[in-house]
């Protein structure tokens, strides 16, 4: 869940300027406490004033589009609409000193004209080509899904039979190798299992690098599919040691990995990595909590938070028909933000848009991540 909240404050920004043209490359390192993040912005002229997007570098994102980029007087505004984002920075010298503002926090940033583009950050534990195995990019099918999943397959050797593993990812849009903050920890692992002799299998997630299909409206159960397909694949490979056949599941995968060996014969090992041990709604308020500490929301507001969201989930838990529970939990958001000023909502954004947003969020959370089977 970390990874994916501080995805969603990746979307903060955009753009930065030069002299009395503001067009091109822009970053920045964005310090929301529990970590850093380097964040680029791309501006354009466009034929009502400009067009940018961001990248994450760090998390492997390109081109996430903002929804509007106003430069007027030496100042900059960015607004990002389905996240609750704006960004307010002024123009001194060759740089934007400024701050974002994100459920009512606010974060300092400063963006540099980036003229040679994101540099690769160096990891001592990270492999580098060429790799002491085979290495090779590969395709297969979700029929039920009728999606294409791409990944590497790595094996000790071109030629032979070997015990094989296949590694599902956390929440969040993940690639293939798991890449956060700069780290790939799926490549080092699939790097230290394959040199002792173990086949590993690693693919982008649904609508993710190569993959097509859409991330956001899947659940834990349709990624469960897609390892499915993934154990189907290994399946055919005469590379494969049928008899020794797992999987290796990490967070949300963790998760995922036992679900698809409850349904299949043909896995003969489940290897969890910080796999849940406690119900969904009991894990978030957890999470929530932690995260906000880490980022130095005051007590009051956590305090806040948890109120509304565990009560949020006490709803989900007693309806079982959706339509009940989203009206059911829109009449308690209302009845709360009318008795607490103090809770703001997005400028720009209407009570009902505000509102609509965070349950999308809400029942998107409870059939997927660590929200599955509450």
């Amino acid at each position: 869940m970390i990874k994916s909240f501080l995805a969603v404050l990746l979307l903060v920004m955009g753009i930065a300027v030069q002299a009395q043209d503001i067009q091109g490359k822009w970053s920045g390192t964005l310090n929301v406490g529990a970590g850093k993040l380097r964040v680029v912005f791309n501006i354009n002229k466009s034929a009502t004033g400009f067009a940018s997007t961001m990248d994450s570098p760090d998390q492997g994102v390109k081109g996430i589009p903002v929804t509007s980029t106003i430069f007027e007087n030496s100042i900059l505004k960015i607004s990002i609409t389905n996240a609750g984002i704006e960004y307010s920075g002024e123009l001194k010298g060759d740089e934007i000193t400024g701050e974002f503002k994100q459920a009512g926090r606010t974060f300092p940033l400063t963006l540099k004209q980036d003229s040679e583009g994101p540099k690769r950050n160096t990891r001592p534990q990270e492999p580098i080509p060429p790799y002491p195995y085979h290495s090779e990019e590969v395709v297969f099918e979700n029929k039920k899904a009728g999606i294409q999943l791409a990944g590497t397959l790595s094996l000790p050797n071109k030629e032979g039979s070997f015990p094989a593993v296949i590694l599902i990812s956390g929440s969040g849009p993940q690639n293939r190798d798991e890449e956060i903050l700069g780290h790939k920890p799926f490549l080092v692992l699939a790097d230290y299992l394959t040199k002792k002799g173990i086949a590993v299998l690693r693919y982008d997630d649904r609508g993710v690098g190569a993959s097509t299909g859409d991330f956001k409206t899947a659940t834990t159960f349709d990624f469960a599919d897609d390892a499915a397909a993934a154990l189907a694949y290994l399946q055919t490979r005469k590379e494969i040691n049928q008899k020794i056949l797992g999987l290796l599941g990490h967070s949300e995968g963790g998760i995922i990995a036992p679900l698809v060996a409850s349904r299949s014969k043909n896995v003969d090992f489940v290897i969890m990595l910080a796999g849940t041990a406690l119900r969904g709604d009991r894990l978030l308020l957890m999470q929530q909590e932690l995260i906000a500490k880490a980022m130095g929301v005051p007590a009051s507001e956590i305090e806040k938070s948890r109120e509304v969201n565990s009560s949020l989930f006490a709803i989900l838990l007693n309806n079982e028909k959706e339509e009940l529970a989203k009206e059911k939990a829109r009449t308690y958001l209302k009845d709360f933000m009318s008795k607490n000023a103090s809770l703001q909502k997005p400028a720009g954004m209407s009570e009902d848009a505000y509102i609509n947003t965070q349950l999308a969020q809400l029942f998107k959370a409870k059939m997927s991540g660590t929200g599955t089977e509450w």
